[in-house]
């Protein structure tokens, strides 16, 4: 069984340290579920299991990243062979910490980028929140891929399926300001909302078809 878990998660012990999504989950979760199901249990990160869905696209070109947009923000990041890449620490990438700074925000990115922020848009500016919120989140993405160099970036959740086309365009827009020396990656926006469960059966070793 694979589970993914938004939030601190240790993948090798299948231990949450905290989830801002799932308190209910810290702990020993693999253990414990372990004993309830008595099969065995691979518990990940909500960002690592997004960024291992990008290894069922077709024609996929490695290394890349996956920004879950939802409740919050969640991150993963492949290598150039297809295998996750992990900070030092034991559990995996946590962006939410980052600062974004614009005309409408100056706030950490898990609310800027997640529902909060989202909402936040919509009642202040109305119809309008959705070209602001894309634009947002463009910034923060020419950033991200300054830093990581992807070929491939999987955008997905519930707010990238909300938001569906209205991204697109300043997604586009924004990744042609990149640095020479920076190609621009391949975007993949996912139209379901539950792409990080591709993500955790791969951790658990089942078999799937490619996503589309």
């Amino acid at each position: 069984m694979g589970v993914s878990i938004n939030g601190s998660v240790d993948a090798d012990r299948g231990r949450v340290f905290a989830s801002r999504a799932a308190a209910w989950a810290e702990g020993d979760l693999r253990t414990e579920l372990v004993a309830r199901v008595d099969a065995p249990v691979s518990v990940i990160g909500d960002g690592d299991a997004h960024a291992l869905a990008i290894t069922r696209l077709p024609n996929v070109r490695y290394g890349g990243i996956a920004l879950s947009l939802g409740a919050s923000l969640a991150f993963g990041a492949l290598n150039s062979h297809g295998a996750l890449i992990h900070p030092c620490g034991v559990t995996g990438w946590d962006l939410g910490h980052w600062r974004i700074v614009d005309d409408n925000t100056n706030t950490e990115a898990w609310w800027a980028l997640g529902g909060h922020g989202l909402y936040d848009l919509e009642r202040e500016h109305g119809d309008d929140a959705a070209d602001l919120y894309a634009y947002r989140l463009a910034s923060f993405l020419v950033d991200t891929v300054q830093m990581f160099r992807p070929r491939t970036v999987l955008l997905t959740g519930g707010i990238v399926v909300g938001l569906a086309e209205a991204l697109h365009g300043p997604v586009a827009e924004q990744l042609q300001t990149l640095p020479n020396s920076v190609p621009t990656p391949r975007v993949v926006y996912s139209p379901s909302r539950d792409t990080a469960l591709f993500g955790a059966a791969v951790a658990a070793g089942l078999a799937l078809p490619e996503m589309r």
